[in-house]
């Protein structure tokens, strides 16, 4: 098809598709802490997939705590906006 109708069908189309794109729900980041196998507190920042829930851990740090002190419990907290 040429001409206007097809020019409308395909701009159309392409509407169609940013809605539904819209709509996804975006991936969501938060911070982990936790203690390792070792007794290091760790800090990591999880990528969460939205659409598996799949975690990509990224920037790890981890440190021994200071003599005389135990890391805390594990915890997870969404990144501040």
């Amino acid at each position: 098809m040429t001409g206007p109708r097809g020019a409308a069908l395909t701009v159309s189309a392409l509407l169609g598709v940013l809605l539904l794109a819209g709509c996804a729900k975006p991936d969501r980041t938060e911070i982990v802490t936790w203690t390792d196998e070792h007794g290091r507190a760790c800090t990591g920042v999880a990528v969460v997939d939205s659409e598996d829930d799949d975690r990509e851990m990224t920037a790890v740090d981890c440190d021994y705590p200071p003599e005389g002190r135990r890391p805390g419990r594990a915890t997870s907290v969404p990144l501040p906006d």
